[in-house]
């Protein structure tokens, strides 16, 4: 669901997506990963994203803090027509995607990270085998999901045992398009399947930016 005007960064982008169609030029896609991971480009994930495009990544510490994890991710979005993340970093690209007026697509999103975060608070070893530290503040710095001034795609599967894809489901139905997949897990393992949906997704979401511009 859209407001029914425009904000600056959703003149902006299309302006520039248009710019692209005309002349040909690929869409660039910022991929942001999740809590305690990385971002690795031979990753099957990446690999079907460049389906739709130039795929980019960010490498974000999510122990730093809300406001330094967004600044990083919404620095390396500046040049990009669509953010993509997982879990955390789909909470992520929720709040990049609506400060910089970017669509956004969220797999198995975090919706609550005061919630969700507070299982790691302590002393952890993260997936590229660093020592990391979490604590509270930390955890409470994050805010909800954004569900203001966004265009977005939330693809769940019933599977994800990490986070609540009915709880999810019920608070963003009505807010951002949304599909339940069967089965699958946290990782969100159907990406492949999914690529017609989100081409879909996107084509919506420069046609109703250009209705709102008219």
């Amino acid at each position: 669901m859209l407001a029914s005007y425009l904000t600056i960064g959703q003149v902006h982008y299309l302006h520039k997506i248009t710019n692209k169609l005309l002349n040909g030029l690929t869409m660039r896609l910022l991929y942001i990963h999740g809590f305690a991971s990385f971002y690795d480009p031979s990753k099957s994930k990446i690999k079907i994203l460049k389906n739709l495009g130039e795929v980019a990544g960010v490498d974000i510490d999510y122990c730093g803090g809300f406001d330094t994890a967004f600044k990083k991710a919404s620095d390396a979005a500046m040049t990009c027509d669509l953010v993509v993340g997982t879990s955390m970093g789909g909470f992520m690209a929720s709040h990049v995607g609506a400060a910089l007026g970017i669509p956004f697509i969220a797999l198995n999103p975090a919706i609550a990270p005061k919630e969700s975060l507070l299982k790691y608070v302590g002393s952890f070893t993260d997936y590229s085998g660093n020592e990391k530290v979490l604590d509270e503040a930390t955890v409470a710095s994050y805010p909800d999901f954004k569900t203001v001034d966004g265009c977005g795609l939330i693809l769940l599967e019933s599977g994800d045992d990490v986070i609540d894809p009915k709880r999810t489901f019920a608070a963003l139905d009505g807010i951002y398009h949304i599909k339940m997949v069967e089965g699958g897990s946290h990782r969100f393992s159907s990406l492949s399947e999914q690529v017609e949906e989100i081409a879909a997704f996107i084509h919506n979401a420069e046609m109703i930016y250009g209705l709102h511009s008219n």
